[in-house]
């Protein structure tokens, strides 16, 4: 199953963030993290302060195939963000970039571990990767592929 929005790639998070609807009858649960055990906060655009929850491994899977394990902040967030300083943390290399003659977007994540490339899809400005789970841990937050 396709998740209706995909995974948010984003610069400005401080950590990969998840609404805990996402985790919901999943096979891993929410445990503690370091951040929920020291009282972390993050401050929404808004200026509100959103309580860090713990944290979940999130399993998926790439439009491209790559099977993905991320470990998420839990948080009352509207949609799934993946910090860059995750990515680059856990080896891998993000680039936002366009070709050159035709301005085709050409933004993809690389892990330098498996030398897989994910593409990432820029829409208003705003860019997301794809991404599918088991069909036996489907929620409300996902859409048949179709």
């Amino acid at each position: 199953m396709k998740m209706a929005r995909g995974i948010t790639v984003d610069s400005g998070a401080a950590d990969p963030v998840m609404p805990r609807r996402m985790v919901r009858g999943r096979h891993n649960a929410i445990r503690p993290s370091a951040g929920s055990k020291a009282g972390v906060h993050y401050v929404a655009a808004d200026n509100a302060r959103i309580k860090n929850e713990g944290e979940a491994a999130f399993n998926f899977t790439t439009a491209e195939g790559n099977e993905e394990s991320w470990t998420f902040q839990i948080a009352a967030v509207n949609k799934v963000l993946c910090a860059v300083s995750y990515l680059v943390d856990h080896r891998m290399r993000v680039i936002f970039d366009q070709d050159e003659k035709t301005g085709v977007d050409t933004s993809h994540i690389f892990n330098k571990k498996t030398g897989s490339t994910t593409k990432m899809k820029r829409e208003r400005n705003v860019w997301t990767i794809e991404a599918f789970i088991d069909e036996e841990d489907s929620l409300s937050s996902f859409v048949r592929q179709g």
